[in-house]
């Protein structure tokens, strides 16, 4: 029996302020969450902004049918997610399978969240794209239960995108399942899983912006993923008296987002930067027009990069009162930290793109530029690595090695967008930066709700 006696009354009240009209729309969001991170948080959540849905339950696995005998207990695992979805309240972390014990199947999970919330619902299974590849050893149809699943008229199936997989592909696999109901999702997903966050952990490195700071927390003191005798990671950073590697980032940061702070501390980690430092522009050659916004711009960068020992936010491109140039910025930093520093600059591969207006080797005081500093270079997914390194080496002088970094793949005209139509950005940038955009009405921004969920 359903624990609720009148859900739409319930849930309209507790999310809208006044009983649903409609059938209840209730996403459940299966999987191990071992750990869960920014990659599940954001396609959950644009799925439930773009899909209309009342609650998204994300239901942590008991026993994995996939063979996951390293797997954390399914307790650890669970109050990991409890912790990540508690400021969304339109998430819901749920133990229905670990309730039931044994192997965990969705037919199972359904039919557990039938019991609970009735069957006058409607459900939303969110998968990734990789179950309706018919050579998957999971093949959707191969699913025990599948044809259960399928018969239960008011269940569709929602599909993320992953790994380069595209919309029409998607859609083309799910003409081979024509039983089962399956909606496509144009939905941002991140290049992060947490196989590579286990292995970050092991290795001793940083997992910050990979996963919410609370997560992070359980994970450090329960010593989840350490190999035995192993110290957690500890984020510390030189006195400036010893710093000798330098990264430095340039850019508009308009706004900054966790793209861009989870690029950095991946440079930082991989290159052993002793400091990152965020150079906000104040007037860059390539966009004119956000000349006036420099001090809100800079503001953000400063609250996102307060936190972090190894980042620095400068503002001496907007001090300079002039065009923003990044060897002025180098030289600067050679002035600041002295000769003999190392300095490296971060950048998206476009500018390394010869057809790219602001191509590189075009770049003011290019040749001088390039006897200053290295480059890091940033290709914005998986595909893009050979023909980045292939535009790198015909760049005479320029000293270039080409890093993939995981990231958001929610870029600062999405995060405008969405904030211009009063839409949430969470899981797209620091609880603190939002709370700027708020007080300065950026954007269009004229409600703090918007990124709490609603």
């Amino acid at each position: 029996m359903a624990k609720f006696a009148n859900l739409r009354h319930h849930l309209g009240m507790t999310l809208y302020g006044k009983p649903l009209r409609r059938k209840p729309r209730i996403g459940i969001y299966g999987g191990q969450f071992d750990p869960i991170h920014y990659g599940h948080l954001l396609c959950a959540h644009w799925t439930r902004m773009t899909e209309k849905l009342d609650k998204v339950l994300f239901v942590t696995c008991g026993e994995s049918p996939n063979d996951k005998p390293d797997s954390l207990a399914a307790n650890d695992r669970h109050d990991m997610v409890v912790a990540a979805t508690a400021n969304n309240s339109f998430f819901e972390a749920s133990r229905s399978d670990i309730r039931q014990r044994g192997t965990s199947y969705m037919i199972n999970t359904v039919q557990g969240v039938m019991e609970e919330y009735g069957e006058d619902i409607e459900i939303s299974v969110m998968i990734s794209s990789e179950y309706l590849n018919p050579d998957h050893k999971y093949f959707l149809p191969k699913w025990v239960g599948a044809d259960q699943l399928f018969a239960i008229k008011q269940l569709r199936f929602l599909v993320f995108p992953r790994e380069g997989i595209t919309v029409k592909q998607i859609q083309a696999w799910a003409k081979l399942i024509p039983d089962a109901r399956i909606k496509a999702l144009d939905a941002p997903s991140p290049p992060l899983s947490s196989t590579m966050i286990r292995q970050w952990v092991s290795q001793g490195r940083s997992i910050w912006y990979t996963t919410p700071w609370n997560v992070q927390q359980i994970i450090m003191k329960k010593g989840h993923y350490l190999k035995a005798g192993q110290t957690p990671y500890k984020q510390e950073a030189p006195a400036l008296a010893d710093v000798k590697r330098v990264g430095i980032y340039p850019g508009a940061f308009d706004p900054i987002n966790y793209g861009d702070l989870l690029r950095a501390e991946w440079a930082r980690g991989e290159h052993k930067l002793d400091r990152v430092v965020f150079v906000t522009s104040g007037s860059p050659p390539n966009n004119r027009k956000i000349t006036d916004s420099a001090e809100h711009r800079h503001d953000m960068v400063v609250a996102a990069t307060a936190e972090n020992p190894g980042f620095d936010a400068w503002r001496n491109d907007i001090d300079s009162g002039k065009v923003s140039y990044t060897l002025q910025t180098v030289q600067e930093a050679r002035r600041r930290y002295g000769k003999d520093v190392e300095l490296f600059v971060l950048l998206r591969s476009d500018y390394l793109d010869p057809a790219h207006p602001f191509y590189l080797s075009k770049w003011m005081g290019a040749q001088e530029l390039f006897k200053e500093c290295k480059f890091i270079a940033f290709p914005n997914d998986w595909n893009q690595i050979e023909q980045t390194k292939q535009w790198a080496k015909r760049i005479a002088n320029a000293n270039i090695e080409v890093v993939y970094a995981p990231s958001q793949p929610v870029s600062g005209d999405v995060i405008r967008g969405l904030i211009a139509e009063g839409k949430s950005t969470l899981y797209c940038l620091p609880q603190d930066v939002h709370n700027l955009i708020v007080k300065a009405g950026l954007y269009g921004a004229d409600q703090p709700a918007a990124h709490k969920g609603r």
